[in-house]
Order: structure tokens, then sequence, then C-alpha cells
């Protein structure tokens, strides 16, 4: 690749609007650590959805999006090892530091200040693209591109499921059934949680849910006030939900919050003090939840064809970014080569 070839990049040039533009193409010289990819598949988020609105806690348009990526390496390094020109890979989004407290033990996902590509480092949304060697999980050749599409989504919903203690895993309600529900559905019965329960208001979403896994889902204000669980994980993360995760959950069980809030949130403190019932929060994944999530996409225990709500082509990108946000989208794929 020289210099004067070009890229294309998808672009948030103000709040609500999308856009795309040629752009020079990466560096023509890798460091010896890093690869060039070739994006074929990139993943709308929520979270790209919050920063198109101007919403998102850590970043604003104008902004090149995109953290959900499948790729084709097409570069390596000089000093990279196991990694060839022609492989499949997902990339990591987390560009830590490296050397601050949580980097050194290991924990990336909480080096602060959060670099993640597409908010507060450069995004995967462009035809060509430099990554440290270090972000590239692997993936069979035999996994479609597609399947390897929903990686990323997948990666959270395990991170999600393995921060939660082993008791609360008996009896479990998911609220919110988007793509993080459903692949946290799927999560669940892959970890040997017990019964599922899940709440979401529409409909199909909600058969989709029982499908992947949930013993039964209900619209909101549909479950029986008697019931409790012994975990409950909230995608949403909205004051009501998050009342419900709190009242729902039984004396020394856990409420996993995995939605993002869009300001601070008032708690039933003196139920969940009294009574011992904790409150953690999931932050995206580490390394080997990647790897951990490959070996169920090759395998087919997770399954991706039905959170593909629509997949469209670069040039339609602003299009993409509509479907996205309709309230019955569970997945939309922009196609980028």
């Amino acid at each position: 690749m020289t210099a004067t070839m070009t890229a294309t990049e998808l672009l948030f040039d103000r709040v609500g609007s999308v856009t795309t533009r040629p752009v020079p193409a990466s560096p023509p010289t890798l460091g010896p650590d890093e690869v060039r990819i070739v994006p074929h598949y990139l993943g709308i988020c929520g979270s790209d959805l919050h920063l198109l609105a101007g919403r998102h806690p850590y970043a604003q348009p104008p902004k090149v999006p995109g953290h959900e990526v499948c790729a084709e390496i097409v570069e390596v390094g000089s000093a990279v090892e196991g990694i060839v020109v022609g492989d499949r890979a997902v990339i990591d989004p987390i560009m830590p530091c490296g050397h601050c407290r949580a980097c050194r033990a290991g924990r990336y996902n909480l080096c602060e200040p959060p670099r993640v590509a597409g908010f507060r480092a450069p995004g995967f949304g462009r035809t060509s693209h430099i990554v440290p060697a270090r972000n590239v999980h692997i993936a069979p050749a035999t996994v479609p591109w597609q399947v390897l599409a929903l990686a990323e989504p997948a990666t959270c919903a395990l991170h999600c499921v393995r921060r939660l203690p082993a008791e609360a895993l008996e009896e479990v309600l998911v609220i919110g059934a988007g793509t993080i529900g459903l692949s946290i559905v799927q999560a669940l019965r892959n970890c040997g949680a017990g019964r599922i329960t899940v709440i979401e208001p529409d409909q199909r979403k909600r058969e989709l849910a029982c499908s992947l896994g949930a013993a039964q889902a209900v619209a909101p204000g549909a479950l029986a006030d008697a019931a409790a669980f012994t975990g409950v994980i909230d995608v949403v993360a909205a004051a009501g939900t998050l009342a419900e995760a709190c009242a729902r959950v039984l004396p020394g069980g856990t409420v996993l919050v995995m939605g993002v809030p869009d300001g601070p949130r008032e708690l039933p403190l003196p139920m969940m003090q009294r009574f011992e019932r904790d409150l953690i929060g999931s932050g995206m994944y580490l390394p080997d939840d990647f790897d951990a999530v490959i070996t169920w996409l090759a395998s087919g225990r997770f399954q991706t064809e039905p959170l593909i709500s629509a997949v469209f082509d670069l040039a339609t990108a602003p299009a993409a970014f509509a479907r996205a946000a309709e309230p019955d989208s569970i997945k939309v794929l922009v196609r980028m080569t």
C-alpha cells in the first residue's frame, strides 16, 4: 500500500449527521508490533447511536465511529508472531495505556481515561486501518464473516455473565432484549445458568429470547408482584428499570448494570443495604473473553443470524444508522468491502 492510496471513512461530522468521505490510506509503514486490517463488517451499537445523538458520556461528534469489527489481516509488522496475512480476526477496540495500575493487573477495560476505538481513539469505520497486534484475536477461516461480526457484543455478554457470582446464576432476570440482552441470554445458557426470565416491550424480541434460551419473556409490567430472582441484569439502565432490578432481586442477590446510563440514577439504598443486595457494573471485556466467544462462534454455540436485522453497504451508511435506531432493530451491520 502506498501513501497515495485512499480509503473511505465513515464520519459523524456533527450531531445527527452520518456521511462518508475519501481520506489518505493508513501510513505505508507499519510499526514492528502493528498489523494492517481491512474491515469486512462493522456493527452498529447503541453506544454509536448515543454518540451520533450527542448523548455519549465520553465522546462527541465530529468522530469516526466503529468499535465492533471483523477484519482481514493484510500486513503484519516485523515483530508480530502468530498472525499472518489472510487471517480472519476480531479486533479488541480497547486501546489501553499499558502502564497504569489496571493495565499492570491485566484489567485493560479499566484503564483511565478509557480509550476505545470510535470514542477517544480512532474508530474502525474506515476501509483501511492499523491496529496493535495485541488487539487482534484470530478466528478460524471456517467462521463466516457475518457470524464473526457479532463477536464483540457476544464478548460483552460473556464478560457480563462472568462478573456475576455463581449463586446469582440460579434464577436470572434480564431487563432488555436488544443485541446485548439477547447475547446475554445465550451467554447465560452457555455458562450453565438456571431459569432465565426476560423483560422486553417488543413481542418479536421476546419470542427470540425464548428461542435462544429464556424460560419466559414478558412485557414490562407483566411479571407477578412476587417474582424475585437471585440475579438481575439491567441492560437498559433507565430510572425505571434500575428500580425494578433492585426490587426484583432476592436478599443477598446481585444486580448487575450492563446498560449505559446517560446520567445519574437514584437507587433504593435502604433496602439494598439492609438485605445485602449487591450492585455491580460490567464494562466491556478482557482479551480472554474474545477468545472464548470465538470458540462459541466456531462451534455454533452462539447464534448470530437471528440477531441481524439488516445489512447495508458503506455507501448507504446513513440509512444503516437510521435503521439501527428503529425500536424493532437488533443488530445492523455495515458491509465495509
